[in-house]
């Protein structure tokens, strides 16, 4: 029997969530102990516990003595997920509730005995590959859909040893990247997958917004025409350029850049404050002046307002 192992669509990712600092976990007042036995009752001692704070990728790891039992003071309050694992048992995770100066009841968890070990066929892409190949993309593919962006990265790469080619893992990574805020490497595999897989439009997606985020007109827009206009479902990389283009003095083509950010986003501000002076530019006042009115209706405090009032005194 073969079991097929596939990725999960992946979604464009806009934003980089903020990463902990290395010690923010540690110095509370909060204490929590526990136990870990198996299906018998008997305790498992050697067992590992880790702990980590809200996303952290950091925390307390600990073992379990002889009694199966555990403990650990000092943690901050708040939710912890917790990991359980023991040599030949199914690990086990509990998000927990620990709160600062007053006793948190201790966590007691049983862990059941692993199945034995199949011996049916793993594949990926049509290609086989070990268990811990296919448990790594898995435990990437869940993590990336949390937003777990670091835990996503790490366990793509293992899998990568086994995946070299493989383009979708290629993006994953990407993807994994990005959401970290490492714009150097999620381009840097984002154009290996262009190179294996040049229809691959989430790749050429995402080389085009950072791309253009960076100020390099050519080669974002060059990604950017690799994109059929019904897959770009975000205004950014548009409005980006049509900036680009207006500050190398071609507003018309960045009317054009900024028509197409709001066919997208039409209560897009920023796009109509730029589209009105790309306008002015083209010597346009009467469609200048609307779009910078329709400015201020949709921000009236934005950073721009007060230019925006100012340019709309002469006009």
């Amino acid at each position: 029997m073969i079991k097929r192992i596939s990725f999960l669509a992946l979604p464009l990712l806009l934003a980089a969530a903020p990463a902990l600092t290395a010690q923010e976990w540690r110095g509370g007042r909060a204490r929590v102990e526990g136990s870990i036995k198996n299906e018998k009752g008997e305790p498992i001692a050697g067992a590992k516990v880790s702990l980590r704070w809200k996303a952290h990728t950091d925390g307390p790891d600990l073992t379990t003595d002889k009694k199966g039992k555990w403990a650990v003071l000092g943690l901050v309050g708040g939710t912890w997920k917790i990991d359980f694992e023991a040599s030949g048992y199914v690990s086990k995770q509990i998000s927990a509730q620990l709160k600062e100066g007053e006793r948190n009841p201790p966590i007691d968890v049983q862990l059941q005995p692993a199945q034995p070990a199949t011996h049916e066929e793993i594949s990926v892409g049509g290609k086989k590959v070990s268990e811990a190949t296919a448990q790594s993309i898995e435990k990437g593919n869940a993590a990336l859909t949390a937003k777990n962006y670091a835990e996503a990265r790490a366990a793509y790469l293992k899998a990568l040893a086994d995946l070299p080619d493989n383009a979708p893992l290629l993006m994953r990574i990407a993807a994994a990247y990005y959401g970290e805020g490492n714009s150097d490497e999620a381009v840097s595999y984002a154009k290996k997958v262009v190179e294996k897989d040049p229809e691959d439009v989430a790749a050429w997606r995402m080389i085009a917004e950072i791309e253009l985020a960076r100020g390099n007109l050519e080669i974002g827009k060059a990604a950017l025409d690799k994109v059929p206009s019904e897959k770009i479902k975000d205004a950014q990389p548009f409005l980006n350029m049509g900036i680009l283009l207006y500050n190398r003095k071609k507003p018309q083509e960045a009317e054009a850049a900024f028509n197409k950010a709001l066919g997208i986003q039409p209560d897009l501000a920023d796009a109509y404050y730029m589209r009105g002076l790309a306008r002015l530019q083209l010597k346009r006042k009467a469609e200048a002046k609307a779009d910078l009115e329709k400015y201020l209706e949709l921000s009236p405090n934005g950073a721009d307002a007060k230019d925006v009032r100012e340019i709309l005194k002469v006009l």
